[in-house]
């Protein structure tokens, strides 16, 4: 457990760590441009969502901000030419999301001029609607986390969501160590950050908005606060929370700020709030004001392993190694992060461009990572348990994961609630054993998201090999009902014809008697 500071006016969420943050290096100097590198790298699936598809070619040429690739799915977003150029390869290649899991990618090859895409000045917007849709158009994501569609959030008619939103909450709370670009930004663009956030306030029709930053950031507050003053902004105030990790962790800044816990299995707007992170303010901001699409990000180059820590704003789709080579990376790489120490995933190579997610590029020599210990049996310690901000129980997860000796039961898992995992990694970092226990939780949800994905697949051909059943059934009785009546008509018809047989035959008789007579 961690000492806490105490703050009668915000809440506290379970567990957390305290951490030494390693940001002071790369926050001091101001963002700084990574300029154009010779190849771009746009990888169409922002990681875990949907993936876009191509609408250019092998071979076209195109301008800074043209769509590339559009959705065909709800969750899918738009993806935009960061710079003029030609395309000259759509394959799969290995991406910066998790496990550098491979996606289909356009690469660009700039041509240093920069031309923008001719469009009308388009008016601002007028309603929550018309803001919504340039949200959508720009292909804005939630650049903090697992990179969520940001207009989603907003649209009443989802069938998923219901729009109830009372609070706004930008996340500006960056808990993990070595993570400054969203301090930087908003030490460098306050005013912007302000001006997106009302425009988010509108998209949600909340009430009020709070942007959360750490207890130990220098001069944001201070900068925030007075632009919110000149404005004469009332509904935006700036909240200091304490430096927990996961403090930024979107069910566990909810619970610091506004006391409410959102329920298993639910999104924040359960208890009437909508979160989204300072980048994502900053993207609103120029896609309505300055009708950019979200086509560069601020990333954090840092680790043991640069010379010259600092963040950049860089184009989407930028080799980690321009980047790199940049900040003077040396030689001595042991292992390099996307992300923080705690949530980060490690890449295999540095030719793999960045994406609208990625916050951070972390290069850490061999002495500064953690070794390779082989993994000891749990000894049911419960020091997971102390530190886990969802209050679960990590060791029984891990018996019920691991088989326990016997056939593995995930879905005793899936009943401990490993779905509320957040993979924060404060579990595995306290284990005394060296398990590395949020491999097995991911592990566990993609096999239950599988295992589900196939009963729905059985339901589904069930349900179509039923409803054929049904149908043929129908087809044959309503065959046996068409003979029947075809049946009882021709029966019909041979009575009719008997009877006309009949009374002929007597008209004849008579006739004939008449004739005899």
């Amino acid at each position: 457990m961690v000492n806490r500071p105490t703050n009668q006016s915000q809440s506290h969420f379970h567990g957390g760590l305290v951490l030494r943050h390693h940001k002071k290096s790369s926050c001091d100097p101001a963002v700084k441009s990574a300029g154009i590198p010779n190849k771009l790298m746009i990888a169409l699936k922002a990681n875990r969502g949907v993936a876009a598809e191509p609408v250019v070619k092998i071979g076209d040429h195109v301008l800074k901000g043209q769509v590339i690739a559009g959705p065909d799915h709800p969750f899918g977003t738009f993806a935009h030419a960061p710079t003029s150029g030609i395309v000259t390869a759509i394959d799969e290649q290995p991406t910066a999301g998790s496990d550098a899991s491979e996606a289909l990618t356009i690469t660009i090859k700039p041509d240093g001029q920069e031309q923008w895409l001719g469009t009308e000045h388009k008016c601002l917007p007028e309603n929550r609607f018309e803001i919504i849709e340039q949200i959508r158009q720009a292909g804005i994501i939630g650049m903090g986390g697992a990179g969520f569609p940001a207009h989603i959030k907003y649209q009443q008619d989802t069938a998923t969501i219901q729009h109830n939103a009372t609070t706004l909450i930008i996340n500006g709370a960056e808990c993990e160590p070595y993570i400054s670009c969203d301090e930087r930004l908003m030490l460098d663009h306050p005013v912007e950050i302000i001006k997106g956030t009302q425009w988010l306030i509108k998209a949600a029709e909340a009430q009020q908005a709070i942007i959360a930053i750490e207890d130990n950031i220098g001069g944001v507050k201070k900068q925030l606060d007075e632009q919110l003053k000149q404005q004469q902004i009332h509904n935006i105030t700036v909240v200091k929370v304490p430096t927990i990790y996961p403090t930024g962790g979107e069910k566990q800044l909810i619970k610091v700020l506004t006391g409410q816990e959102v329920p298993s299995g639910q999104t924040p707007l359960a208890v009437g709030v909508v979160m989204q992170n300072v980048a994502t303010a900053k993207a609103v901001y120029d896609a309505i004001e300055l009708q950019r699409p979200l086509i560069d990000r601020v990333v954090t180059v840092t680790g043991d392993s640069i010379k010259q820590p600092r963040n950049y704003l860089a184009l989407i789709g930028t080799p980690f190694a321009h980047l790199l080579r940049l900040a003077d990376c040396q030689d001595d790489v042991d292992k390099l992060v996307v992300g923080g120490p705690m949530m980060g995933y490690a890449m295999p190579h540095e030719q793999i461009g960045i994406e609208k997610t990625t916050n951070c590029l972390l290069a850490l020599p061999k002495d500064c990572t953690k070794p390779e210990i082989k993994a000891m049996p749990c000894i049911r310690c419960g020091d997971c348990v102390k530190v886990c901000p969802q209050e679960l129980l990590p060791q029984q997860l891990l018996w019920y994961i691991n088989g326990n000796g016997q056939a593995n039961d995930l879905e005793k898992a899936r009943e401990h609630h490993v779905f509320d995992c957040i993979e924060c990694g404060a579990c595995s970092w306290v284990c005394p054993s060296h398990i590395n226990l949020v491999d097995f939780y991911r592990f566990a949800k993609s096999e239950l998201t599988y295992l589900d994905h196939k009963r729905a697949k059985a339901d589904q051909a069930r349900l179509r090999h039923e409803n054929r059943e049904a149908r043929m059934e129908r087809i044959k009785a309503e065959r046996q009902a068409k003979r029947r009546q075809k049946t009882a008509q021709l029966a019909d018809k041979d009575s009719a014809k008997k009877e006309i047989s009949a009374v002929l035959q007597r008209i004849k008789q008579q006739t004939q008697e008449t004739a005899d007579e």
